[in-house]
């Protein structure tokens, strides 16, 4: 499971996410939605390491990965696609998530 707890995340002195919390469990959708602005991509990015949190905590399968940098969250299992063609354009959504199995055994490629 992939628990969010209490982040607050800045960018210089203003506060992007303010005591954001959620949890996504295996099996289930889990989905963040809202309007233009309202930190949804600055939380996935911070899920994923590549914006620090200033406070709270992120766990995954019980462990804490806050303080994990973005390839060893990788290699748990964590990333995302983002919006639009910003990854491999004339890849289906499919196989653009294939190409984040890299560091992990084939028995743990799955989607």
């Amino acid at each position: 499971m992939l628990k969010v707890k209490d982040i607050n995340l800045y960018y210089g002195a203003a506060q992007a996410l303010r005591g954001v919390s959620l949890s996504a469990e295996p099996g289930k959708v889990t989905c963040v939605l809202g309007r233009n602005g309202v930190g949804k991509t600055s939380l996935l990015r911070a899920m994923v390491g590549q914006y620090p949190i200033a406070s709270g905590s992120i766990m995954f399968d019980g462990a804490d990965i806050s303080g994990l940098k973005p390839y060893e969250r990788a290699r748990r299992g964590i990333g995302f696609v983002p919006q639009g063609r910003e990854i491999f354009p004339l890849l289906t959504v499919e196989e653009n998530l294939k190409t984040g199995f890299g560091p992990l055994k084939r028995d743990d490629r799955n989607i």
